[in-house]
């Protein structure tokens, strides 16, 4: 994905929320249903901390 590829956390929330938005955000979050029900969630911070991914609660 191009917006995420070789970049840092922070330069990714940057991009999916602009620079404008008065306080910086502290992450983004996406979720998904897949189409066998399962729930993905990708937690992206806006620091040097480790994104994380679960997949029906359990991090994989």
């Amino acid at each position: 994905m191009p917006i995420i590829d070789g970049k840092s956390s922070a330069e990714i929330v940057r991009d999916f929320t602009g620079d404008d938005t008065g306080a910086p955000p502290s992450s983004v979050t996406i979720e998904v249903i897949t189409n066998s029900g399962s729930k993905v969630r990708i937690y992206i911070p806006n620091s040097s901390a480790s994104s994380s991914v679960t997949i029906d609660g359990k991090q994989v």
